[in-house]
């Protein structure tokens, strides 16, 4: 199945419909990973066969993933951003393996930024990146401008990429190298739909640490 958020995405996920065909690894998200993510993606979960679902907005409409609706809902309050939430074909557990969402932001971390107690690995991708034991987090630079009206932050310079990952629904020895390679190919393509690729400059290939 097929949705994003972090801690907060348990309630969203409620809205959840039922599952529809299981798709591949290079149709989750909206088709929006590229093949290095697409087999970050096959690693993580020990599968090819994911489902999706489309979850329900506000106001009840399918809110199905997609790039674009990403970037138009970056400015807009956690709830309403567009979202897109992984799950491995079969798994009753009512977990996802990934969740992923985007939100404008007006900073970023330091490069010396680190949270204390926490085991967590920086990588050199956009302005701030880290992997830690439940997730991602990625910020580059984009410059967007928030909407006349409802927006919940201005004009900003930035976006924030967030992935949430249960520890215990991962495989393989290179978990974080994955997730942030499967963040990073969203995240670029994100930025060509915002048409701040160029700002951005996120590598096409994520060195590992």
């Amino acid at each position: 199945m097929l949705f994003t958020g972090a801690c907060d995405g348990n309630s969203d996920k409620k809205a959840a419909e039922e599952p529809g065909t299981p798709v591949a690894a290079s149709k989750v998200c909206g088709g929006a990973f590229d093949s290095p993510a697409a087999e970050a993606l096959r690693r993580l979960a020990g599968t090819d066969r994911f489902d999706e679902s489309a979850g329900a907005g506000k106001t009840g409409e399918a809110a199905a993933f997609s790039v674009a609706k990403a970037v138009e809902h970056l400015h807009d309050a956690y709830r309403r951003r567009s979202v897109c939430w992984v799950y491995k074909t079969g798994d009753d557990t009512g977990e996802p393996l990934l969740e992923i969402r985007f939100s404008a932001s007006q900073g970023y971390p330091s490069g010396t930024h680190k949270e204390s107690g926490t085991d967590k690995v920086t990588y050199p991708v956009g302005r701030f990146a880290q992997v830690g034991p439940n997730g991602a987090d990625l910020f580059f630079q984009c410059s967007t401008k928030a909407p006349a009206k409802g927006s919940y932050i201005g004009d900003t310079k930035y976006v924030k990429a967030e992935l949430f990952s249960p520890p215990g629904q991962m495989r393989g020895d290179s978990k974080d190298h994955d997730r942030m390679v499967i963040l990073n190919s969203i995240s670029r393509k994100l930025a060509q739909t915002a048409e701040c690729a160029s700002e951005a400059d996120l590598p096409a290939v994520v060195s590992a640490r």
